[in-house]
């Protein structure tokens, strides 16, 4: 349940989300963005932006109070920011009348296997931060996702390094707590679907997103980057299990997965408990709900995954050998195309080999063009 205070900014900030929330044009957009392939049907390119139009949501706030006594006070709070495809809009959409779902829900697929227009309520991506980084370092990534019809979802908790952390438990409950928040949301809730969740999480927070997974039903896929399970800093522990732990002894509760990683994380990714890892422990075949996991290694450090990298950051860690706009190009090319596959499957599509194949032969020729040498992306 949302918090007083965030129930009172909700109601205060209606006019403004009205505002931002506007008219699509999905079919035009899913026409430029689509390609053709070799069958004639329409392929989209998922290397590329989508067809939606991107709204940012005034920032919202929303404090955990199940997740007391774990957490108290401020520490419990989470900012949000939140990025919605372009929709017809109607005021009484922001109240709902209960038992009516989202506006105009439903999808139209063409004759020839392509995706027509796509109305809401959007499954709904949720991008966890790595360790003290801000939830607005990953905006690129969401516009992204938000590009290709999810509602995208940022988030940044009140921690700090002066010994105001949140352990693993923790982190994971304020996530499943968020989840749950976003489906009763008088604001949200038209739009987004909570029933069909989109995990992504960078270093720390793909070791949070993969423990959230494991016991969520509503979480139906999962895209890890630069995944880290555990560091000398922070090693296995109570309030801090190991999500490989997790994926090895449960492999049927891991949800269909992809996961991106560098090879120059260094300590901030050790080989222990990092990228690699988190393939060794996907699951395969039937066990994997027939989509096997998707693993990409490239040149890049581990801050390389951010939109701009801090000083400390770049001090932390070493910088990679693959250039950065790429390795977040890379990315979110990845986490669109698994969230294609797992959330809207076409005939066009072809196979999942097929969809990553596309992907991946899709940016080699950008990249080319932009004189950025591919031979680090490899398919593991």
């Amino acid at each position: 349940m949302a918090s007083t205070s965030t129930t009172r900014r909700a109601f205060a900030t209606s006019a403004s989300i009205a505002m931002v929330l506007g008219a699509d044009a999905s079919a035009r957009g899913w026409a430029r963005a689509g390609g053709t392939d070799a069958d004639g049907g329409h392929a989209p390119d998922h290397a590329l932006p989508g067809p939606y139009r991107v709204r940012t949501l005034p920032q919202l706030e929303h404090t955990c109070d199940r997740c007391f006594p774990m957490c108290t006070g401020l520490s419990c709070l989470t900012r949000i920011k939140v990025y919605v495809p372009r929709t017809e809009f109607a005021v009484d959409a922001l109240f709902p009348v209960r038992g009516v779902r989202g506006i105009d829900a439903g999808a139209s697929t063409s004759e020839d296997g392509s995706r027509g227009d796509v109305a809401a309520p959007y499954p709904v991506a949720i991008i966890t931060p790595g360790f003290l980084i801000d939830g607005d370092a990953y905006a690129t990534l969401a516009r992204r996702l938000c590009s290709w019809g999810f509602v995208a979802v940022t988030y940044t908790k009140t921690e700090s390094v002066a010994g105001g952390t949140l352990d693993d438990d923790v982190s994971a409950a304020i996530l499943d707590d968020l989840i749950s928040w976003i489906g009763s949301d008088v604001l949200l809730s038209p739009y987004a679907d909570s029933q069909n969740v989109y995990l992504i999480g960078h270093s720390r927070g793909g070791k949070i997103s993969m423990l959230q997974a494991t016991r969520d039903d509503r979480v139906k896929a999962v895209c890890l980057l630069d995944p880290v399970d555990n560091t000398v800093y922070a090693p296995i522990a109570p309030g801090y299990p190991s999500s490989l732990a997790v994926m090895e002894a449960n492999p049927s509760r891991v949800p269909p997965i992809a996961i991106v990683g560098g090879v120059n994380g260094g300590e901030c990714a050790p080989a222990s408990s990092n990228y690699e890892q988190f393939f060794a422990a996907s699951p395969s075949g039937a066990v994997a709900r027939d989509h096997p996991p998707w693993g990409i290694s490239c040149g890049a450090g581990h801050f390389d995954f951010v939109d701009e990298a801090t000083f400390v950051q770049k001090v932390i860690c070493p910088e990679g050998t693959l250039d950065a706009t790429a390795t977040r190009d890379l990315s979110a090319a990845i986490a669109v195309a698994h969230g294609e596959r797992i959330f809207r499957p076409l005939p066009a599509y072809g196979d999942d080999d097929a969809v990553l194949d596309r992907v991946l032969v899709s940016l080699r020729n950008q990249w080319i063009d932009r004189g950025i040498d591919f031979t680090t992306v490899r398919k593991m």
